[in-house]
């Protein structure tokens, strides 16, 4: 007899707004991981997801999931009867691997094997979930509900067809295996498309020119403009807290989108605006310069008063490109000779219709910060090519 085998496992929403007009795709997010010390063998575990747990809609009309909702009067949890949806069908055989714990050098968090159960807006489950109603997705036990699993190689296992039922089970390790808490809207506000576009300044000169060693040189400014082409002024926000939807993962917002650095298009002349930009090896395509942030998350307390001062925004007027310069000097500092490319990274802002006027506090009124945004994109494609030479610099094609 297969004894069971215990998996932490942690669930959570991608987002957390369902939006129901399917413009921001929603879904149920499970972070799984091998970190029991039973576990010892070092072959990867390979599972079908249909049919379990992981299969979210199935899941909760066959008693793996839990569906509740908020009762904001009792403030309390209580459960949804979804018998009326009857018995929802499995998904088609779909392949999840966890590689062993043996020899992992890793902390397990940085192992974890993250899966996304996609809800569909016109799905049965879908249609009893509420606009204005918020709801709670968790584990009913601690069976995963896993019917075939098996170790070894897994394009071995599938040509053979050699994933098989077992008596054991998979099951969580997770005291509390999380939740996947969400919100439900009819649709959300859609952010305009800003077009972003980077160039030096000034032109550097080609190689065959002499050119002062880059410490001794003068100052190498990046211009970026950006501009709106819809018919309406859009106000971004561009320094402080991004009160902004961003995608989770198991445990926390992924760490790219929770970013409250200045953006680059930011007025201010005392901030640094080089966060959104890397220099790339063009010979090896590794980051040979990249700001990263100090922490992940916010340090606030939840309940401070975060909305954003107006001095903190910036209006794209309709067609009116805006256009900043920034200084890349320290960027080059002391790179090594060869190719580069310095590029932007796309950054999401807090965005309003239209120009926002400040409250008698000097911030953002809170009627107009309540509601979570998909956010307005800073991104641009251009990428500018850097040759470095004896500690020179010049720009290249």
């Amino acid at each position: 007899m297969t004894e069971d085998l215990k998996i932490f496992t942690q669930i959570n929403s991608r987002y957390q707004i369902f939006d129901k007009s399917g413009k921001l795709s929603f879904s149920v997010l499970f972070g799984l991981c091998r970190k029991s010390s039973s576990d010892n063998d070092s072959r990867p575990l390979h599972f079908d997801v249909a049919g379990s747990a992981l299969d979210a809609p199935y899941a909760v009309t066959h008693g793996l999931l839990t569906l509740q909702e908020y009762n904001a009067k009792d403030e309390d949890w209580y459960e949804v009867d979804v018998n009326q949806l009857g018995k929802i069908a499995s998904k088609a055989t779909e392949h999840l691997s966890l590689s062993s714990p043996i020899g992992r050098t890793q902390s397990w968090r940085d192992a974890l094997t993250v899966y996304q159960s996609h809800l569909d807006v016109k799905s049965e489950l879908a249609a009893i979930l509420l606009p204005g109603k918020q709801y709670r997705l968790k584990l009913a036990s601690k069976d995963l509900g896993v019917k075939q699993w098996t170790y070894g190689d897994l394009e071995q296992i599938v040509s053979n067809d050699n994933l098989h039922l077992t008596d054991g089970k998979l099951i969580n390790s997770n005291f509390t295996g999380g939740n996947a808490d969400f919100r439900v809207v009819e649709s959300l506000p859609w952010p305009p498309k800003i077009e972003t576009n980077i160039r030096l300044s000034k032109s550097l000169p080609p190689t065959s020119s002499a050119h002062d060693n880059v410490k001794d040189s003068n100052t190498i400014l990046l211009e970026v403009c950006a501009t709106n082409p819809t018919a309406e002024a859009v106000t971004v926000q561009t320094r402080g807290h991004q009160n902004i939807l961003t995608p989770w993962g198991p445990f926390q917002p992924e760490p790219a989108a929770d970013d409250d650095r200045v953006r680059i298009i930011d007025d201010s002349p005392n901030k640094t605006h080089t966060s959104s930009l890397q220099v790339i090896d063009a010979a090896t395509g590794q980051i040979a310069w990249d700001s990263r942030p100090s922490r992940t998350g916010p340090l606030m307390d939840s309940s401070a008063d975060r909305r954003p001062k107006v001095e903190d925004l910036v209006m794209l007027k309709p067609g009116t490109p805006l256009v900043r310069e920034v200084d890349i000097t320290k960027l080059l500092d002391g790179l090594e000779d060869g190719e580069y490319k310095v590029r932007m990274q796309p950054k999401g802002c807090r965005w309003w219709h239209g120009e926002v006027e400040a409250g008698d506090d000097g911030k953002v009124p809170a009627s107009l910060c309540k509601v979570l945004v998909p956010p307005l994109m800073l991104e641009s494609m251009d990428e500018i090519g850097i040759r470095i030479k004896d500690g020179k610099i010049y720009q290249s094609s």
